[in-house]
């Protein structure tokens, strides 16, 4: 993933927070409804742009990583990544959530229990995997993904 991604450590405390989870990817913090209080001090939060990852290295094996649709700020226990070249990194937001992606993460995390497993940005850079080569597949799969994601939406209102 080192190839495609690299780590951003730019900070800031003047722009909105955001949330990163399982179920949701990143969103606006304001948007959830559990107490998002960040404490004393926002002053050493990351900054986010649009397009980059962001996963928590400490649920990236439950799948707690996307590709962020904001600009805003994340809790310095995040880890921001940016591609490092053009891609669709709505595509990989997807693809990084593969069943197979989440054991390679739970392999490369380190601590004593499920509960302490943290990846590192080091560790995320060396894992491999297979990737669409050309923007265009890429782009593909993500309007297939987001598509589905819609459908399901739709399918959950009318319950």
């Amino acid at each position: 993933m080192g190839e495609l991604f690299e780590e951003s450590d730019l900070r800031s405390a003047t722009e909105e927070i955001l949330s990163v989870s399982v179920a949701n990817g990143i969103y606006p913090a304001s948007e959830s409804d559990r107490d998002t209080n960040p404490g004393a001090s926002i002053n050493n939060y990351k900054v986010v742009r649009i397009g980059d990852i962001v996963y928590n290295s400490m649920r990236m094996w439950q799948g707690a990583v996307g590709s962020s649709r904001y600009n805003g700020i994340v809790s310095p226990a995040y880890v921001v990544v940016r591609p490092r070249m053009k891609l669709d990194s709505t595509c990989f937001g997807y693809l990084l959530k593969r069943p197979g992606m989440l054991y390679k993460y739970l392999c490369d995390s380190q601590g004593n229990s499920k509960d302490t497993q943290t990846l590192k940005y080091e560790r995320f850079a060396e894992i491999d995997a297979d990737i669409p080569s050309t923007i265009e597949e890429q782009r593909s799969i993500s309007n297939y993904f987001m598509r589905l994601d819609d459908l399901i939406t739709l399918h959950q209102r009318k319950r």
